[in-house]
């Protein structure tokens, strides 16, 4: 890709093909395409290791050309015109076909090789699918980043990581998503608790009741929530922490907490219930940028965590 302001032609763009074939800049649809993915002039510089002048330059080149507007500058930063929004569609197809393009001409066909850079919320996550994945296809090489979803989803945008297993609270149209677990919902309490001794409550018990709920933006308190208020049960929130911090508040006596089963570690100090008369989930899904969505090892990662969800999906009973 140019480095300066000019097209790979130097005259902008404005150039037909012999023949009179209609001609425009593949490296000025890149820049406008890393710009509509990345969100800033900034970020598409960055992903496309190439100046700011010369995404900026490129940009200009394509607007002024064809005397169009496809991006607007505002003070939150820039956001696709209704023309842009069209043409993103047509440029992630054709970047799309680039990436598939690449990966024909420079993969094996017999076995999957290279780096996958992996990115996961928690480890009982991403774990099942990882291990999976690297028994199934050795030569190529694994790393993970632990993060939130929120900075696993930039870190696929920027393309510093491959794929990602995030909640299911995350999922936008940049990604392409196939489900990778589900996990149960449950109810922590005390040791000493009323409920320590029983096999598990009914969700209708949590009216009134002290609870240590996960932080805003947790996919487990938002489908507890969403139960909680199908069935006009108000539970009383003595405390918001984040993942780690249910266990403790639990055991200094702040209430009985949220978890689920993948997270719940047994200990003397603390008894699981699971919620008796309501099936309350969580899903994590395995995610890419759909422009990436054909690599091989992206492509093989994707269908290993399908793979596992669908040969673990739980049979669910009728309440």
């Amino acid at each position: 890709m140019p480095t300066g302001g000019t097209d790979e032609h130097g005259d902008g763009g404005r150039r037909e093909t012999p023949g009179g074939l209609p001609y425009v800049s593949f490296n000025q649809l890149r820049s406008f395409h890393a710009v509509a993915v990345a969100g800033s002039v900034t970020a598409a510089a960055a992903l496309l290791h190439v100046s700011q002048p010369t995404v900026t330059t490129q940009l200009r080149q394509l607007e002024a050309h064809y005397g169009i507007e496809l991006v607007r500058r505002t003070p939150r930063g820039m956001v696709l015109s209704p023309l842009g929004e069209q043409l993103f569609g047509l440029t992630e197809q054709v970047f799309d076909l680039q990436s598939r393009i690449v990966d024909l001409l420079g993969s094996s066909a017999t076995a999957v090789r290279g780096e996958l850079r992996v990115g996961g919320v928690a480890p009982h996550y991403v774990m099942p699918a990882l291990a999976a994945f690297t028994r199934a296809h050795p030569a190529v090489r694994v790393s993970l980043q632990l993060a939130n979803s929120a900075a696993v989803v930039e870190g696929l945008v920027e393309q510093s990581l491959d794929v990602g297993v995030v909640g299911q609270t995350v999922l936008d149209s940049r990604l392409a998503a196939v489900p990778s677990s589900t996990q149960q919902v449950v109810i922590v309490c005390r040791d000493d608790h009323r409920w320590a001794g029983r096999e598990g409550i009914e969700l209708a018990e949590l009216d009134g009741e002290p609870l240590v709920m996960r932080e805003p933006g947790s996919t487990s308190r938002l489908v507890l929530e969403q139960a909680l208020t199908r069935r006009g049960v108000v539970p009383y929130v003595s405390l918001e922490v984040n993942r780690e911090g249910v266990r403790e508040a639990v055991v200094a006596g702040f209430g009985v907490g949220i978890s689920t089963e993948v997270e719940y570690v047994a200990e003397p100090r603390t008894r699981r219930l699971p919620i008796m008369d309501a099936d309350i989930s969580t899903e994590a899904f395995a995610v890419c940028l759909r422009g990436r969505r054909h690599g091989p090892a992206v492509r093989a990662f994707m269908a290993t965590a399908e793979r596992l969800f669908d040969e673990n999906r739980p049979v669910r009973s009728p309440h």
